[in-house]
């Protein structure tokens, strides 16, 4: 993080309700989470990828769930209600 395009990766949010969710987290210049997908992750691929694509995407996903912390929804985001 910290370089000059958008970062991004996955994380497990725990929402205000208690539940879970994985979603694509985008981060300012200083590496500091600014959003979140709306809704969760959902995990397709083009003709060209084909199921390699979806089970790399899933790799990728489980990787960063496992090696970053859950976020915490109204901690991270308090002024969304």
């Amino acid at each position: 993080m910290g370089n000059s395009g958008m970062s991004w990766n996955y994380r497990i949010v725990k929402y205000r309700d208690g539940s879970f969710g994985l979603h694509e987290v985008y981060y300012d210049a200083d590496g500091k989470p600014r959003s979140m997908t709306e809704k969760p992750a959902e995990f397709t691929a083009w003709d060209s990828e084909g199921p390699q694509g979806i089970r790399k995407s899933l790799l990728m996903a489980s990787a960063d769930a496992r090696k970053r912390p859950v976020l915490d929804e109204a901690d991270t985001w308090p002024e969304y209600n």
